[in-house]
């Protein structure tokens, strides 16, 4: 199930509110729903949205132990929430997950790790010793998946059975990649204790025990050693301080890794794949009709990505990547351009005007009253100006010229307070029900453009409509 950008925001407003016993509780029935195959909400959705929360409130929830999370769970460093394009090496979509397990639930090839999977589940809830029978159910699940995956290398008809039942060509590319991760599982456990999630950088010693686990890796395996690192994108605060990582293991005097750097060179290649494809989807939305809200998500993830990655190449002197970064930045820095330009005509949607009576073509337009704003109109109009009122320092964190910016905000500051002052004038010469349309206007384009007026202005601006309304 979907969800519209206006639900979306008003949804997560809502779960932003809840108390965060409310809130744990809300998750845990939410799991439980999608795990017994509810239907009918957006449940991964709704998830992340909380998980997100609940963390920022330092409340994270405990999630009930199921054989399915046992399974996935070293990998999740992998999952990601929304993907754009192509499958990507070490990109894992999280909508993939749940066709895959009933894949490995009811195909025959992975009958064994079904029953497995039962008797583990059931070990969960009576709450005992459940060592042995996780090994159990890992093992039948690397030895039928072994076996699934070979029977599609036989039969191109079994292969394009399985895509469509787990949602298509990438989604097959993502439960292929899972299969071959089984052989990491272990090492990326390890990395979970080495690493705890989320964590802001890394300490001499975790950086010690995480190159000694990576060479250990390496003799096994350089390309599950490569994935080692790709994982820490995932585990740590924000997906750019593994760049300080690559950095330790680049320029480290330890002889072993010299046969690695190829490997470790896999680390920061992903890094720039992670921010040259959000520039290029900056690029492409630029051209495009604007959606406020994807605009200025994907443009502060990639603001804040460029920052963060600059500082550990600044930090190493590499010149390198910082002329990559920069490119990165004059390609957003124009989608930016573009989006400012569009939000100002967002802004003026969600403010109707009419042609003034009489024959002069030099007369402005007045607000017109008498057509009601679409709802939809003004949630992107009050996006389009928090992007005005920001454009001017995101443009300088993108390293470009803040001069279009500042324009295009003035304009719009001068059209919101003239347009805003034109109502004030609508309402006094109004009576009855213009009137009250009149006044619904303005205060419903003041809730649009407050942030570009000065500190007292809409409150003057109400006062002097108040005194309008009264007019006789």
């Amino acid at each position: 199930m979907g969800l519209s950008q206006r639900k979306r925001e008003r949804l997560s407003a809502f779960l932003g509110e809840l108390p965060v016993a409310a809130a744990i509780k809300l998750f845990a029935a939410l799991e439980l729903d999608r795990d017994t195959g509810g239907e009918g909400l957006p449940h991964n959705t709704l998830l992340d949205d909380l998980r997100r929360k609940l963390r920022e409130r330092g409340a994270a929830p405990v999630r009930r132990q199921t054989a399915k999370r046992a399974f996935f769970t070293p990998f999740e460093d992998f999952f990601v929430s929304v993907r754009s394009g192509k499958k990507r090496r070490a990109q894992i979509a999280r909508t993939s997950l749940d066709p895959i397990w009933r894949v490995m639930m009811t195909d025959q090839a992975l009958t064994e790790a079904a029953m497995a999977a039962a008797a583990l589940d059931d070990a969960y809830q009576a709450g005992g010793d459940t060592k042995s029978l996780e090994r159990s159910f890992f093992l039948a699940a690397e030895a039928g998946l072994a076996r699934l995956f070979a029977r599609l290398k036989e039969n191109e008809a079994a292969r394009a059975s399985l895509e469509e039942a787990v949602g298509g060509e990438a989604a097959l590319a993502d439960f292929e990649e899972i299969r071959q991760l089984m052989e990491a599982a272990e090492a990326l456990r390890t990395l979970r204790i080495v690493v705890p999630s989320h964590s802001p950088s890394l300490s001499e010693e975790q950086i010690y025990d995480l190159r000694q686990l990576f060479l250990s890796v390496y003799e096994q395996s350089p390309s599950i050693a490569s994935y080692l690192l790709l994982a820490l994108k995932g585990r740590l605060e924000a997906p750019w301080r593994a760049l300080g990582v690559y950095y330790h293991l680049a320029r480290s005097a330890d002889e072993r890794l010299t046969p690695a750097r190829e490997t470790v060179m896999a680390l920061p290649e992903s890094l720039f794949e992670d921010l040259e494809g959000i520039a290029r989807m900056l690029e492409k939305a630029g051209g495009g009709a604007l959606e406020v809200q994807s605009a200025r998500a994907r443009l502060g993830w990639f603001i804040d990505y460029a920052e963060g990655l600059a500082r550990h190449a600044q930090k190493a002197g590499d010149n390198v990547v910082l002329n990559r970064i920069e490119a990165c930045r004059d390609i957003a820095g124009e989608a930016h351009a573009r989006f400012v330009e569009q939000a100002l005509s967002a802004m003026r949607a969600a403010l109707p005007v009419r042609a003034t009576r009489g024959s002069s073509r030099l007369a402005a337009p007045r607000p017109d009253y008498s057509v009601p704003v679409p709802p939809g109109v003004i949630d992107e109009a009050k996006s389009a100006v928090a992007l005005l009122v920001e454009a001017p320092a995101d443009a300088r964190r993108l390293g470009s010229d803040p001069g279009l910016s500042e324009k295009v905000l003035e304009d719009a500051s001068v059209h919101a307070r003239t347009y805003a002052n034109d109502l004030v004038a609508e309402i006094r010469a109004a009576e009855g029900a213009d009137r009250a349309a009149a006044k619904h206007l303005l205060e419903q384009s003041l809730s649009i453009v407050e942030p570009l007026l000065k500190s007292d202005e809409a409150g003057l601006i109400r006062d002097r409509a108040a005194a309008a309304a009264v007019t006789v």
